[in-house]
């Protein structure tokens, strides 16, 4: 997996423009770096939550809202059945040399959402990118700690834990990569032992084609010792005056033999070309195999990492638990407020690790 350098900055400030409860256009901020939001109930509060998650990308469901349209301000049902009704957020991001980017999400009078970075109009996948750039994980939710977030990350398994640290970290969108790389390797091993067997073949229809070769070409050496005999016997023959003898003649049997050696021969060199073929393709095969299991070894080490965190976290819910039970005579919002403190500081600590 490749490192991903983000780019610190906080929120500055929000224009909300006919959004929920807001009416009109509405700004709020600046933002500090710790800032209260109070309020007697039905004030607004949730629903500022609500915008910053809309701007940021936050799925319509996540939203107390049935639709988009349900998000733009009206007072009662005739407002909403009138035409051209349209509402947006603004979000002003101030980064640590004090410059701002502005992410504008907005809904349409058909329902539907439009982007802006800036004033340039961009699809999902941009906007979402630019955020990511940032920081923001909008699957992961790492951007705001809504109610029950703290309760549900103490009450969850293991297992839970361990997908909540890949999706904030990001490591889940590699899933499908590694499991494809998984395939790619077992379609490498399957290949690269075939391979070896049919290298081994290879050798051994090698070495019989060798020995053939020797023995064709003991056979004719012979055969060459043979017909110098028989001419020194001839010469010999006629000084004497002894009735010649004739030659003799290359018997089909030699010719046989060249024949065979020929094709031995021939059956050699195309044998040492496939050797050469199958080779390649095995140390093609042995390097990529070598790079599918450097990528293993790497997601492993990932993998044991997310689980030492785990370890971590469930021994500090614990430790926070028996604190909780001994301390009996703290109230009920005493306790949520310590939990919340242990969650943001877990979780400022991780996002701090992801940033690096």
């Amino acid at each position: 997996m490749e490192d991903q350098q983000h780019i610190s900055g906080k929120i500055h400030r929000l224009e909300l423009d006919n959004f929920k409860s807001y009416e009109g256009h509405q700004t709020i901020g600046p933002f500090y770096d710790f800032t209260a939001i109070i309020g007697p109930n039905g004030a607004g509060k949730s629903n500022l939550m609500d915008a910053i998650s809309f701007v940021l990308g936050v799925r319509t469901a996540q939203l107390r809202g049935a639709k988009l349209l349900d998000f733009i301000y009206a007072i009662d049902d005739r407002d909403k059945e009138q035409k051209g009704r349209r509402a947006h957020v603004k979000l002003v991001y101030q980064l640590l040399d004090g410059s701002e980017i502005t992410f504008t999400r907005s809904i349409s009078s058909a329902g539907g959402s439009e982007y802006r970075i800036g004033d340039r109009v961009v699809n999902w996948d941009e906007y979402n990118a630019k955020l990511r750039s940032l920081g923001i994980l909008v699957k992961a939710r790492n951007f705001l700690v809504f109610q029950g977030d703290v309760e549900s990350i103490a009450s969850k398994n293991p297992k839970e834990l361990s997908a909540l640290f890949e999706q904030i970290s990001g490591s889940e969108d590699y899933k499908r990569q590694y499991e494809e790389l998984e395939v790619q390797k077992a379609e490498a091993d399957e290949k690269a032992v075939l391979a070896h067997q049919r290298r081994k073949a290879i050798i051994a229809e090698k070495k019989q084609k060798k020995l053939q070769k020797e023995e064709a070409e003991k056979h004719i050496k012979l055969q060459e010792q043979l017909d110098v005999s028989s001419k020194c016997i001839l010469m010999l023959s006629t000084n004497l005056g002894i009735v010649s003898i004739p030659p003799p003649q290359k018997s089909l049997k030699q010719e046989h033999f060249l024949w065979q050696l020929l094709n031995i021969q021939k059956d050699i060199e195309k044998a040492n070309k496939d050797l050469d073929v199958e080779e390649s393709s095995r140390k093609d095969i042995v390097d990529e195999l070598d790079n599918y299991q450097a990528e293993a070894n790497k997601k492993k080490k990932e993998k044991a990492g997310y689980l030492k965190e785990i370890g971590q976290c469930e021994r500090r819910i614990s430790d926070k638990k028996n604190k909780l039970d001994s301390v009996n005579y703290l109230s009920s919002d005493a306790i949520i407020f310590d939990l919340l403190l242990c969650w943001f500081g877990y979780f400022h600590a991780h996002l701090h690790w992801l940033m690096r």
